[in-house]
């Protein structure tokens, strides 16, 4: 987003900051497929039932791929950027048995807050080096302007071979990384780390939704010293975990910060 996405975008966040609007997720046409085939791949952002699709295009798109134990798949070629018929959409080559990432990078976009709408939404989202960095410098009082991203990943599982790179990373600058496979859990316990840049991030926030059951309850964890989580699932079918997080862009013209959404779905089957 340039110049005709500056307003759209900080309008959306000035008026759904209460619903979490930064929501944004990949939602594959099928999670879990028995035999090998290509999987359809949609773009949603939104909370719960409010939902929408959203605005794919090409110039929004750092990186669209899919991570296999035996490679990785660029799916650019793919992509079906949103019209007014269409909902925008990208699809996987065949994919074999065993487990995939799809994982998806945005270009930066820009957002501004007033000061009270912007220290809440930092606030919410535990985005505790912006709050000190801003109380430091005696600007909790003046608008916050963010450049921001969005880092989303889905799962999907073909067949019953299990293999292990989705508890691996695949280099996104914020990024979930689960520790126990999601599809073959023991219990119905689910340990994750945050990474940023690489690196574990402590005092994180993170959350756990349905995207099946809007009713159920979300869970809202916050990392410990070596960035994870543990999560007890107790909803079956499509599962997001999100985190946010935001570092001070010092000397620099184009914004006050630098914020990442990241998100990771897969569908939990007990």
């Amino acid at each position: 987003m340039k110049s005709n996405r500056l307003g759209t975008a900080a309008l959306f966040l000035m008026t759904s900051l209460s619903a979490q609007a930064h929501d944004f997720w990949l939602e594959p046409t099928h999670y879990h497929t028995k035999t090998p085939s290509s999987i359809a791949l949609q773009f949603k952002v939104g909370h719960k039932e409010d939902t929408s699709h959203w605005s794919l295009a090409w110039n929004k798109i750092v990186a669209l791929r899919t991570y296999s134990s035996d490679g990785v798949t660029d799916m650019g070629a793919s992509v079906v950027p949103r019209t007014a018929l269409l909902p925008g959409m990208a699809k996987t080559t065949e994919l074999a048995p065993g487990s995939h990432v799809i994982g998806f990078e945005s270009y930066h976009a820009t957002s501004v807050l007033d000061a009270k709408k912007f220290n809440q939404y930092a606030k919410d989202e535990g985005l505790a080096e912006i709050l000190a960095y801003r109380e430091s410098r005696g600007q909790n009082d003046i608008a916050g302007e963010e450049l921001y991203s969005r880092k989303a990943k889905t799962i999907v599982q073909v067949g019953d071979t299990f293999t292990d790179n989705v508890l691996k990373p695949i280099g996104h600058t914020l990024e979930i990384v689960p520790l126990n496979h999601p599809y073959k859990l023991d219990d119905n316990t689910l340990v994750v780390q945050v990474l940023f840049k690489g690196k574990p991030l402590s005092n994180a926030l993170i959350d756990a939704l349905s995207l099946a059951d809007h009713n159920a309850q979300a869970q809202a964890l916050t990392t410990d010293k070596d960035g994870k989580a543990t999560f007890k699932l107790d909803t079956k079918g499509p599962m997001m975990l999100n985190t946010v997080w935001g570092v001070p862009l010092k000397n620099s013209s184009a914004a006050d910060f630098e914020t990442y959404f990241s998100s990771l779905t897969f569908e939990y089957l007990p």
